[in-house]
């Protein structure tokens, strides 16, 4: 469409691969909006921690679908003995994804804007007003914000600007100014936390970690060997329940290891109908399955390289990391310190821990409603969009344009990625990301 300007908001990997595919598209107006001093890398590719590596080998990391080993490529010509078993620092995919920005960029249709985008005004075109009194005028806006920042543990009241408390694990110096042998508590055991526990050790550190989380699970780790997916076995006689979804699991796990496969070839052979069984999930099943299943799927699911779980067992043998399945009942200041009240799953009594730092690593919030964006609270209290029954998102139509309270479809405002979570759940990673920023890409062009 001639003339057409879209704007994208958030320009991390989902915004740069809608800018990199509108760019080549042609006859478009992209303006690449990004608060912080993360474009094109987002905090998944922002880190600056070499030791921090991809949970994905190079040879599944494309950014293009239609080219699979686009960034094999790329890396293999830094890097002559990178093969698509390596998993690469993140650091340098963010280096890669920066490329590709470049190159959209020096189309002259991509513009990057340094600002964060506050609201928005549905007119004859869409205005939309940043945090420095800018205003951006557009016919399509794209709302690709990433994952949101994590909430506070559940039920906890935290005192504001408590010393040693790091709320938001992406703040620039979570780490700062920590002795080495000063203690770390982790709230939470996923892959935030693992990023913690390398990142210090990078660092030297050589205090105690301690990792709290209700089931105490660390993500498991890929194995090479596993072999390739094997065929699912949710097609048919598709699982409804959340217990149904567990047992077929479970069944088909120990089928092929007893074969001599490995649980891990399961995982990776029900990725491709992920969406369509959580499509299958009626509201109550997604509930059950949230408190009871999520944590055990993203374990399994979000593998972690197997460098960073060797790293993760040799800092449990030396004593240095241990890891605690149980409730936090509340945090407090002490002193210089922090005092973290624990009840533990194995103790009935509480059990007080003291970190010098404590590092809130739950992962994103699971409620839109409560988003740190003020682009999207407002738009749910005006009434331009609206979230899901589960609140995890927005909802959206197959294109990803939004749903007002009326029902009606908003064709000139579209999310992408973990905005989409209420629909989609599997809406975080770069295989579906990478699809999701081509095909909208496309619908834009055809409007």
């Amino acid at each position: 469409m001639q003339g057409l300007t879209v704007a994208i908001v958030g320009g991390g990997f989902s915004g740069t691969m809608v800018a990199v595919h509108l760019a080549k598209a042609g006859g478009v107006r992209v303006v690449l909006a990004e608060k912080g001093d993360r474009l094109a890398r987002g905090a998944a590719y922002g880190s600056r921690c070499e030791a921090h590596l991809l949970n994905v080998a190079a040879g599944l990391m494309s950014a293009l679908p239609d080219e699979p080993t686009h960034f094999l490529d790329w890396l293999r010509r830094r890097d002559s003995e990178a093969g698509a078993d390596t998993f690469a620092p993140r650091m340098v995919y963010g280096d890669y994804l920066q490329g590709l920005l470049d190159e959209a960029r020096q189309s002259g249709r991509v513009e990057p804007i340094r600002d964060q985008i506050t609201d928005l005004e549905l007119g004859d075109r869409v205005a939309l007003r940043t945090a420095a009194g800018r205003t951006i005028v557009a016919d399509r806006v794209v709302l690709a914000l990433g994952n949101p920042p994590p909430a506070d543990p559940a039920g906890i009241a935290v005192a504001a600007g408590l010393r040693g408390y790091v709320r938001d694990p992406w703040t620039p110096g979570a780490l700062d100014d920590l002795a080495p042998d000063e203690p770390i508590g982790l709230i939470g055991t996923g892959l935030t936390a693992v990023d913690f526990v390398v990142e210090a050790r990078a660092r030297g550190h050589r205090g105690p970690i301690v990792a709290i989380s209700r089931h105490g699970f660390l993500p498991q780790a890929h194995r090479p060997s596993a072999g390739p997916p094997r065929p699912h076995v949710l097609s048919a006689g598709r699982p409804v329940t959340a217990r149904a979804l567990l047992r077929t699991v479970r069944v088909e796990a120990r089928q092929c290891q007893s074969e001599g496969g490995d649980w891990r070839s399961v995982i990776d052979g029900i990725r491709p109908v992920a969406q369509d069984v959580w499509g299958a999930l009626e509201g109550a099943e997604r509930e059950r399955f949230l408190r009871h299943l999520a944590s055990r799927w993203d374990v399994h699911r979000h593998r972690i390289a197997p460098r960073i779980a060797a790293l993760l067992e040799s800092a449990t043998r030396s004593g240095q990391l241990r890891v605690i399945a149980g409730r936090v009942e509340s945090i407090e200041p002490a002193g210089a310190s922090v005092a973290v009240r624990v009840r533990r799953r194995d103790r009935s009594d509480p059990q007080v821990l003291t970190f010098g730092r404590l590092v809130n690593c739950t992962g994103p919030s699971r409620d839109i409603r409560d988003s740190a964006s003020p682009l999207i609270r407002s738009l749910i209290a005006r009434g331009i969009a609206r979230p899901g029954p589960l609140a995890l998102g927005l909802e959206a139509r197959p294109s990803g344009a939004l749903i007002g309270p009326d029902g009606a479809t908003n064709d000139r405002l579209f999310a992408i990625g973990p905005l989409l979570k209420e629909r989609l759940w599997e809406t975080t990673a770069v295989r579906e990301l990478r699809v999701q920023a081509r095909d909208l890409a496309a619908h834009l062009t055809r409007g």
